[in-house]
């Protein structure tokens, strides 16, 4: 009669532990939010308007303001970039919530989990990425990562270099909007290979990734109420992790200044003695 009753004593903790984990994914289960309903295309239109004004603060708290055309330009480009980042987070959120697991289908859940990895890792191994390519750039296609041409690398460039080197660097034989549309190919081929490799990162790590973010939405009480998670995870935390990523990508996006060769033999000791004689 005994072995009976300690057996069950022993295996309770075992049963129970399975019951909570899945206690902690189920709170949220899909159905709960809705991305592409009125209220959620109206919540994403607030953010696109967001992601403008973050753009044009950073541009009015640059000591030297880019000019309005090549600002514009890196404006552009990023904001296409975040619209396209938006739309593929917005896929992984569907394909995951609906394709996975029944109790992992909390499409805002799986929104902040691809934003989150956006923030972290993505940002970075794009910098990562442009760094590496920027050489490459400016050797084989003979323009700069924020370099549209026109009036700005006229005035930068001398006009012998201009005609030395216009056979081959398509900056001047190329009109600003072609060389933009280039740039701009090149920003979303390398968003769209590191986002491919995060994504394989998140599906691996799918269980704990949904099973936090799960429980942060269950411990403020944001499961059951529909609005208040699409609200959550496409207003409130995109508004510091949005500004955060465009100030990083505006920093390796736009023209990166070199070292100028005229500028190279003022701390000679000859040239500085000779105009102080």
């Amino acid at each position: 009669g005994n072995p009976g009753p300690e057996a069950q004593f022993f295996q309770r903790p075992v049963q129970s532990m399975p019951l909570l984990a899945e206690d902690e994914v189920v709170p949220c289960a899909g159905g709960s939010c809705q991305l592409f309903g009125p209220f959620g295309l109206f919540v994403q239109g607030l953010i696109g308007a967001w992601c403008t004004l973050t753009l044009v603060v950073l541009w009015k708290m640059e000591k030297n303001p880019r000019p309005f055309f090549v600002w514009l330009g890196d404006m552009s480009k990023q904001l296409f970039g975040a619209g396209y980042g938006h739309f593929m987070n917005i896929f992984l959120a569907m394909l995951f919530g609906q394709a996975l697991d029944e109790t992992m289908n909390n499409q805002c859940v799986w929104y902040l989990v691809a934003f989150l990895s956006d923030i972290i890792f993505v940002t970075g191994l794009c910098w990562l990425a442009t760094t590496a390519i920027r050489p490459l750039i400016r050797q084989y296609c003979g323009m700069d990562i924020g370099d549209y041409g026109g009036e700005e690398t006229s005035t930068d460039t001398d006009s012998s270099e201009v005609s030395d080197d216009q056979d081959v660097s398509c900056i001047h034989r190329c009109p600003p909007w072609l060389v933009w549309c280039c740039q701009l190919a090149i920003w979303l081929a390398i968003m769209t290979v590191v986002k491919a490799i995060v994504s394989v990162g998140l599906y691996f790590g799918q269980g704990p990734l949904y099973a936090g973010l799960a429980w942060i939405f269950r411990t403020v009480g944001l499961c059951g109420h529909h609005r208040r998670q699409l609200a959550v995870s496409v207003i409130v935390v995109p508004l510091i992790g949005d500004a955060l990523q465009f100030a990083v990508q505006d920093g390796f996006l736009k023209k990166q200044e070199l070292p100028s060769k005229s500028s190279e033999p003022v701390p000679e000791t000859e040239g500085t003695g000779a105009q102080l004689l």
